[in-house]
């Protein structure tokens, strides 16, 4: 039997939309590459930008602290040569500028006459949105964890002296990692120790290598006495509630859905962002919570209870009206209190800070004769 074959072949007008097919895909990838690498152009010249505008900063700053000089032709001269702006802020407070772009640009606040002062008597006696409050700007999670830590440090690890000058938040996590190559010091763990926990609790000083993700249902405890330190993000889900003081070297996230609760009883130090999505119950009366952040805190839905919070800027959601907090909202750029009821809190105990994991005093700019500085934001 023979196969039939069919002797035509393919067609010129088919064979001319193929070739154009290939040629349009052919072009849409080159194009998108193209795109791709310009993308990556822009990432890297962004990042370089804002590292050079960083450095500048950071090493004037280092500069005036060096020379102790405020002098206005100093400063002028040394702004030039820098390209730095200097600018007075205060009449004790000059802000240290550089751009990175065309809106935003990186800070550092600077006082020659810093002097310790009373955490309670400056700021948290305060709400924070009463007329003619102006947060210090030398007041920030690190300057505060900077005073903190050191006292935490001699007096849970007695043969330890510790470090008392940090230039940033970075540099105070590096120096806990440090401590985990001293026995009976911090302990460098990874997340999976507390992720895999039914109910995850600290039972050690633990330097958490990593972020840290706990599900939901899940409660994280941290017993009095102890500072857990997560060297990235930690991430909250359904029903979970942080019990204790925890060092954040990067962003905390409730993720709690909307009919969801989420819980803060303690305080939090955080290098990123704060954000929830979900129902956010604060600390009591007894223990509040106080939330520090380097950069933004942004409340999506319900927040209630006592607390304290810090941060570059502050947002809560505007069409919710279950939002109260007995505390204050202290920023160094703008808040948006939406509908939140902010209210004083007198039961504030400040013999407790420690315990809250909080100095009771800490260095800015309010006489004195110290040069003082904020990192670079």
């Amino acid at each position: 039997m023979k196969l039939l074959r069919k002797k035509h072949g393919m067609g010129l007008p088919a064979m001319l939309a193929i070739v154009t097919f290939v040629i349009a895909v052919v072009a849409t990838l080159l194009t998108y590459a193209v795109f791709q690498a310009r993308l990556v152009d822009i990432s890297f010249e962004s990042s370089e930008a804002y590292y050079n505008a960083l450095e500048r900063v950071e090493a004037t700053a280092s500069i005036i602290v060096r020379d102790q000089n405020l002098d206005s032709a100093y400063l002028l001269d040394l702004a030039n040569y820098m390209e730095v702006s200097i600018d007075s802020y205060n009449e004790s407070v000059w802000t240290i500028s550089s751009p990175y772009s065309d809106t935003k640009s990186v800070t550092s606040y600077l006082s020659g006459s810093a002097s310790s002062i009373s955490t309670y008597d400056n700021l948290f006696v305060f709400k924070g949105n009463e007329p003619g409050f102006t947060l210090d700007p030398l007041i920030t999670p690190t300057t505060l964890l900077g005073a903190y830590l050191p006292e935490f440090i001699e007096t849970t690890f007695p043969s330890i002296t510790p470090q008392t000058e940090f230039t940033d938040f970075q540099s105070i996590v590096s120096y806990v990692d440090s401590l985990t190559s001293i026995p009976g010091a911090y302990l460098k763990v990874s997340p999976t120790v507390l992720s895999n926990q039914s109910n995850p609790t600290v039972s050690g000083h633990w330097y958490v290598d990593g972020s840290l993700t706990l599900g939901k249902n899940k409660d994280l405890t941290i017993p009095s006495g102890y500072l857990l330190v997560i060297n990235g993000n930690l991430t909250m889900n359904k029903n979970g509630t942080i019990f204790g003081n925890v060092i954040i070297n990067g962003n905390f996230y409730n993720s709690t859905a909307s009919n969801g609760a989420a819980g803060i009883a303690g305080t939090m130090y955080v290098k990123g962002n704060v954000s929830t999505d979900g129902k956010l119950t604060l600390g009591d009366s007894s223990i509040p919570a106080f939330v520090f952040s380097e950069q933004d805190i942004t409340f999506n839905t319900n927040v209630n209870g006592y607390g304290y919070f810090l941060s570059d800027n502050f947002t809560v959601a505007t069409k919710k009206t279950s939002i109260s907090i007995y505390g204050g909202v202290y920023v160094n750029t703008s808040s948006n209190l939406g509908s939140l009821d902010l209210i004083a809190n007198p039961s504030l105990n400040e013999t407790l800070f420690y315990d809250y994991g909080i100095p009771d005093s800490i260095v800015a700019s309010e006489g004195g004769s110290t040069f003082k500085y904020t990192s670079p934001q």
